[in-house]
């Protein structure tokens, strides 16, 4: 009977020994689990911190006197710690000491009790306990290297950067996980006052294993020292990335960056060419965000249509993406647009052109081009000064002069007026609305003419200044344009109106006039209904009173 009494106290004892050591592996598991889901990026693995705190706990309730009763809280404060949440960390870390036991986890809960109150600015307070763990561990060991760190950030806080950056530096050579964390330390510690300090780490850097989150610190600083030193001096500071032996992504997103701060600095050539570079040997979404960058930065240099033809070959590649085929519809209207003012003799389709390239497209300088290819081409226009007045925002400031000066010359215009605070409120209002119908016209049939083009054979569009050869070669086409322009037609009865006003034919164009959208267009074989034809009307310009002030005279 003692012996089965005794037998079963012996398997209780068995079973909640088990039970408590489960209890912390799976503590030690969940933790693990966090610490790599933070290394891969800031902020993560909060729930399995959580999860591990209360694996933990319920470990040391089991047993608070127990072998690895001090290991369960360490693991508890720790994770805390991870957490933020300092003043939990201190707490339970000043507990675990409070025990006074010995071993390797006390020294473990002494290095982070110092980093805890280097977290909570109690630096002057954390030297004690940092100093116990170095005197103690030595720079070869794990929780030594951890203390040393901590050490700096706290002399650091003390003013006394010699010993600091000596703990650095001894970090940093015993390379690792704590030899990176302290590189990125000394780096940002470099930022302004030491660019060959800053160079130093970031060879350091480049050598190393490095998570995404380092990657994320790495652009914060580089664009720290571009604020110090110039965007050049920053790029240079990231050149040994490009040696790097870090996954592609890893490298990719660094000298994506990197391009980045090219273009920021007006090097556009520069910029495109390494996002390009970096388009050829990146992880696939990568590449993508590569060749967006690169496209953007040559629609925003571009101050022709060539420039844009380019952006179109580089999106053709990321053609996958949402953006890139937002991107190359836009492109496709512009073609349209462009090829109306060519073909069609429709020069306001330049300005419908040039708003769609400022607004949608982000190529600021071809659309102050087109802005002011319209105004040269139909000067006489309502509109043409609101197109120098829109090209001279988008210029720099010697065109920018120049464009306010020819678009005072325009005294008697309603836009001149309007901005000197002057003129007929109706007439403004009155312009502003046939130009928004006329234009939002042309989009629409840019659009619809777009959509039907094949996206893999793109033309490149026309060079504006054979635009403005081909109008003024054909006066009648131009003439004709401008009158459907100004009067905001849409449709077949615009292309009806366009097609007798280059025939010749004032009968048919007031007859046109006379017909509502819904009209068939017009063909040269066709007769008007019985009964249906208006007197005769003169031809734009051919008579009194017959040319509105927005065609040309």
């Amino acid at each position: 009977m003692r012996v089965r009494t005794l037998g079963a106290a012996v398997a209780l004892v068995l079973a909640s020994g088990c039970a408590y050591f489960n209890s912390l592996y799976n503590a030690k598991r969940l933790f693990g689990e966090a610490e790599r889901e933070s290394a891969r990026r800031e902020g993560a693995g909060a729930t399995s911190y959580r999860s591990a705190i209360e694996k933990a706990r319920k470990s040391f309730r089991k047993d608070s006197t127990g072998r690895w009763s001090d290991e369960a809280l360490t693991l508890v404060g720790r994770s805390f710690f991870a957490l933020g949440q300092y003043d939990s960390a201190r707490v339970t870390f000043a507990h675990v000491l409070a025990r006074g036991r010995g071993g390797s986890t006390r020294s473990e809960a002494q290095a982070y009790l110092g980093a805890t109150l280097v977290r909570l600015d109690s630096a002057s307070a954390a030297l004690a306990p940092l100093d116990s763990v170095v005197a103690k561990a030595g720079a070869g060991s794990e929780i030594g290297r951890f203390a040393r760190l901590w050490r700096a950030r706290a002399r650091f806080a003390t003013a006394d950067s010699a010993g600091a950056w000596a703990d650095l530096d001894v970090v940093q050579r015993r390379g690792g996980a704590l030899g990176l964390d302290a590189s990125v330390e000394a780096l940002g510690r470099s930022i302004p006052g030491s660019p060959e300090r800053a160079d130093r780490a970031l060879a350091r850097i480049a050598k190393a294993d490095v998570p995404d989150r380092t990657v994320d610190s790495l652009r914060t600083l580089s664009r720290a020292a571009a604020a110090a030193w110039g965007g050049v001096r920053a790029r240079e500071l990231l050149a040994p990335a490009e040696r790097a032996p870090w996954p592609a992504a890893r490298r990719g997103r660094l000298l994506l960056f990197r391009a980045q701060l090219a273009a920021e600095a007006g090097d556009t050539a520069a910029a495109v060419r390494e996002a390009l570079a970096v388009a050829g040997k990146a992880d696939a979404v990568t590449v993508l965000a590569a060749r967006l960058a690169a496209a953007r930065w040559q629609l925003a240099s571009a101050t022709d249509v060539g420039g844009a033809a380019a952006a179109r070959a580089t999106l053709l590649a990321a053609v996958a993406d949402p953006e890139a085929q937002r991107l190359l519809r836009g492109l496709k209207q512009l073609d349209v647009l462009v090829a109306k003012a060519r073909d069609d003799g429709q020069p306001l389709s330049l300005f419908a052109a040039a708003e769609l390239a400022r607004d949608e497209l982000g190529a600021p300088g071809l659309a102050r081009k087109l802005f002011v290819t319209y105004a040269e081409l139909v000067p006489q226009a309502t509109w043409a000064p609101k197109a120098l007045l829109a090209a001279a925002a988008l210029a720099a400031p010697p065109e920018r002069a120049a464009l306010a000066n020819r678009f005072e010359s325009y005294a008697e215009n309603v836009y001149v007026a309007a901005v000197h605070g002057g003129g007929a409120d109706g007439q403004y209002t009155a312009a502003e609305e046939r130009l928004a119908q006329a234009l939002a016209a042309l989009r629409a049939d840019a659009a619809r003419e777009a959509e039907a083009r094949d996206a893999g054979v793109l033309q490149a569009v026309a060079v504006l200044d054979s635009v403005k050869a081909a109008a003024r070669a054909d006066s009648v086409k131009l003439a004709c344009g401008s009158l459907v322009d100004s009067l905001a037609l849409r449709g077949g009865r615009a292309d009806s109106v366009r097609s007798a006003c280059v025939r010749g034919d004032t009968s048919r164009v007031a007859f046109w006039l006379a017909q509502k959208d819904s009209v068939v267009a017009d063909t040269a074989s066709r007769a008007a209904p019985a009964g249906a034809m208006p007197p005769r009307a003169p031809m734009p310009g051919s008579g009194p009173g017959s040319t509105r002030r927005d065609t040309i005279r």
